[in-house]
């Protein structure tokens, strides 16, 4: 009788699906890019709080500024010198006083504008004269400061028949060189800047410029009073 021998049966593993491995990988990828994202936010915004925490508030302080420390030198300024009163020689006389306290002397005339000015002065300036009118005016006290649409470095100073002289220089140094208490910095409400103008060159005449010295002459010769 022939015995038979009982093998064990095998049974082949449940096959996987070819999808299932790159699925994981790709899944376990993204979880990771993930965490790293998060992480790198939430360093990143902490980063950011303390920045915020560290940056120092605006400052605003106290400073004195003297009125010369933002105002050109009167050998930046170009000065007309008209007439506008019927006193003759007026601007001949006021112009070769500005020349000695150092201004630049161009034309020296009756006013062209001729219209008759009650006050001391009236001194007309383009834009970018501010700053040269401003310090005439300090040499002008109770002068009218007006702006004109106009180019150039050139101001007008029409004298008015409330004019009588040019104040004394060390009056005029004493009231440019007196400090002011003024509020400045980022943190201000109406903070000092520094005008450019104050400090630029003055621009090369124009070639129809006369030099003031002959302007001043032909003026005391042919100053009149209309």
């Amino acid at each position: 009788m022939t015995s038979l021998r009982e093998f064990p049966v095998r049974r082949q593993p449940p096959s996987r699906p070819p999808w299932l491995l790159p699925a994981i990988i790709v899944g376990a990828v993204a979880v990771g890019v993930a965490v790293v994202i998060l992480v790198v936010r939430m360093l990143g915004g902490s980063d950011e709080a303390a920045d915020a925490e560290a940056a120092p508030e605006p400052s605003c302080s106290t400073v004195m500024v003297a009125p010369s420390d933002e105002l050109p030198v009167p050998e930046k300024v170009k000065v007309n010198v008209y007439n506008a009163t019927e006193t003759s020689g007026l601007a001949s006389k006021t112009a070769r006083d500005l020349k000695k306290r150092g201004f630049v002397i161009r034309d020296v005339a009756n006013d062209p504008v001729a219209m008759p000015i009650e006050g001391v002065a009236r001194i007309r300036f383009g834009p970018s004269s501010a700053k040269r009118a401003e310090l005439l005016s300090y040499y002008f006290p109770g002068a009218e400061l007006v702006e004109l649409d106009r180019s150039g470095p050139k101001v007008d100073v029409a004298l008015g028949d409330a004019y009588v002289l040019i104040p004394p220089q060390p009056d005029i140094d004493a009231i440019l060189n007196k400090p002011e208490a003024v509020l400045m910095g980022p943190g201000c409400f109406g903070s000092v800047a520094a005008d450019p103008s104050a400090s630029e060159e003055t621009p090369g005449d124009a070639p129809g410029d006369a030099p003031e010295d002959s302007a001043m002459d032909s003026a005391v010769d042919g100053e009149i009073s209309e």
